[in-house]
């Protein structure tokens, strides 16, 4: 009789797995609709993917520029990341979204990663992951094309690449992540000061600890310079205003006359002290409460994180800073600290910060949060008790999320200011009628909602879309509408006009005979 085989279950990897699906599940549920609205920051970004894939150019004609006029200025990564999936798969709504899906699903396999790396322990690393996984933010942002939010994955890599050179001793590791850390510059313009003080401060650490070489220092600075001297010019040149382009290999170091953003630095306002106090309030409240006044940042009811992560961010930070005396233990919590400390003088520097503006913070608050469980995990006896509560916690939590998110709160981020308010649900909605001309209201809108611009995204070759500029337009065509014609207007706008509407989606009414 043959000796019967055990087969020991690896019920860590089995989690991992689950949670993965979980993490990913979530992010493709209904993609790319999973916000059925546009953002005008990612629908400008579009349109120049889309003429750069095209032509090599922008809408402004400049070939392979180094940042984006946009609405005020936008950096340049999802620019080209999503040129490349528009030359993949067309110009859709696919292929705009698709690259912030990417980056999110990768940077939970990062997260569990240096998680793993900075407790050693496998159990840790699932916590973190499923923290990230569930997290509100993480969600929203991976649905959506917003540029600023490339800087926290790009952020994430590179400190897992950077860790992992230093306590393994693998210079090229190090080197790498300084080319990491140079792509943040690219991703959004606050980690043009993250990025350099962050890197100061571990160096110098590094440096007096004798983890790292001064020749090692210096090749680090000669990369990152060599990868980050477009966008340090770019920046030169428009807050000096020197007036005029530079092509340099077909690649454009652009200059614009009209892009200010001053208001936003603490340094340029009236009265520095009083504005101090008002960021000081506003980062707090954004860091403790989870919440600023855009809708489509994070719900009130659960925050970014989720309100009780934070009791475990504190815990985290108390815990990790009393306990780990050990070299590695060291090394990592200077990173850490220094992570939080800088996302946290950015919200105090910049003037009406918001969850966006600091989205350098949520991943080092996540791991302080991770930090903090597994610190009491530790520390607990009933472990496996302690663990089911918290997963059940987080659980109800993450159920009640997604479906607050899926039956409202999508639909409340759709009716924003900074999305199309329904007008391209509006255009799909059209697909299946049987008319063929559709008038739409073009007049009065500001430039950050042209509608052509998600005419363009819907691409219906089967309707012809004609503009109404004028209210005497929109008013004549509603007196001679004719059998195959459609008209959509803007309910807010022209209520008087609403009697006519057949059906109304978010602010935007369709009218036919």
């Amino acid at each position: 009789m043959k000796e019967e085989t055990k087969v020991k279950i690896d019920y860590l990897k089995i989690i991992f797995v689950l949670l993965i699906i979980i993490g990913i599940g979530t992010r493709i549920y209904n993609f790319p609709e999973g916000i059925p609205e546009i953002n005008v920051d990612e629908i400008i970004t579009a349109i120049n993917a889309k003429s750069i894939a095209e032509t090599g150019k922008d809408i402004q004609g400049q070939s392979f520029p180094i940042y984006l006029k946009g609405w005020g200025g936008q950096s340049i990564i999802l620019l080209y990341f999503m040129t490349l999936t528009i030359k993949i798969f067309g110009y859709n709504l696919f292929a705009i979204r698709l690259p912030m899906l990417i980056i999110s699903c990768i940077s939970l396999f990062v997260f569990y990663d240096f998680i793993k790396k900075i407790t050693g322990n496998k159990i840790a690393a699932l916590i973190g992951l499923g923290l990230v996984a569930i997290s509100p933010w993480h969600i929203i942002q991976s649905l959506y094309a917003l540029d600023c939010n490339m800087f926290p994955h790009f952020l994430l890599i590179a400190v897992d690449i950077l860790y992992t050179g230093i306590i393994k001793n693998k210079k090229k590791l190090i080197y790498i992540s300084i080319f990491f850390f140079a792509i943040t510059l690219y991703c959004y313009a606050i980690a043009l000061y993250f990025t350099p003080l962050f890197l100061l401060i571990v160096g110098i650490y590094l440096i007096r600890k004798k983890k790292i070489k001064i020749k090692d220092l210096f090749l680090c600075i000669l990369i990152f310079l060599i990868c980050t001297w477009p966008i340090i010019l770019t920046l030169i040149m428009n807050g000096m205003q020197i007036g005029q382009s530079i092509s340099i290999l077909n690649i454009t170091i652009p200059y614009y006359e009209d892009l200010n953003r001053e208001s936003d630095v603490i340094l340029f306002s009236k009265n520095i002290p009083a504005q101090l106090l008002v960021n000081v309030i506003t980062t707090l409240d954004t860091i403790l409460f989870q919440r600023d006044q855009l809708v489509w940042n994070a719900p009130k009811l659960f925050g970014t994180i989720y309100h009780i992560t934070i009791i475990f961010t504190i815990l985290g930070i108390v815990l990790r800073f009393s306990k780990n005396k050990d070299e590695k233990s060291k090394i990592t919590n200077t990173m850490l600290i220094t992570w939080l400390c800088i996302s946290v003088f950015d919200g105090l520097i910049t003037n009406n910060t918001t969850i966006h503006r600091m989205n350098s913070i949520w991943y080092i608050l996540l791991i302080f949060a991770t930090l903090g469980i597994y610190e009491v995990y530790k520390e607990i006896k009933k472990k496996d008790i302690f663990l089911s509560i918290l997963a059940i916690i987080y659980a109800i939590l993450f159920v009640s999320f997604t479906t607050y998110f899926n039956v409202y709160y999508k639909y409340e981020i759709s009716s924003d200011i900074c999305f199309s308010r329904g007008f391209y649900q509006t255009l799909i909605y059209l697909e299946t009628s049987d008319k063929k001309v559709v008038y739409y209201d073009n007049a009065g809108m500001d430039i950050a909602r042209k509608e052509e611009y998600y005419i363009e995204v819907n691409n219906d070759e089967n309707i012809e879309y004609i503009p109404l500029n004028t209210k005497k337009e929109i008013e004549e065509k509603l007196e001679n509408i004719k059998d195959n014609e459609i008209i959509i207007i803007n309910a807010n706008r022209w209520k008087e006009n609403m009697r006519f509407a057949k059906k109304q989606i978010g602010s935007y009414a369709i009218i036919y005979k």
